[in-house]
């Protein structure tokens, strides 16, 4: 399900950053590490606050996390003037 998400989400901020008139390939790539690295912080977060028995709380922590980083990433290149 994350992977579904995270293709629609790849191909909508390549979309952005083509109107932007930047380079696609880095904002899809930097979408992807955004992504990695806000459920990695909160699957960890999750671990600490719910412990590793409560698997479903840490996941939907992770997920937020990471749609966290997307909407961080998107304000950011909506900020950007379009070409």
């Amino acid at each position: 399900m994350d992977i579904l998400i995270l293709v629609f989400l790849v191909i909508k901020i390549g979309k952005l950053a083509l109107q932007k008139g930047l380079n696609t390939k880095k904002w899809k790539w930097n979408l992807i590490l955004a992504w990695i690295a806000g459920e990695l912080i909160g699957m960890l977060i999750g671990v600490a606050f719910f412990g590793k028995e409560n698997i479903f709380s840490c996941v939907l922590l992770a997920w937020g996390f990471a749609l966290t980083a997307y909407f961080m990433l998107l304000n950011y290149l909506n900020k950007l003037p379009d070409v």
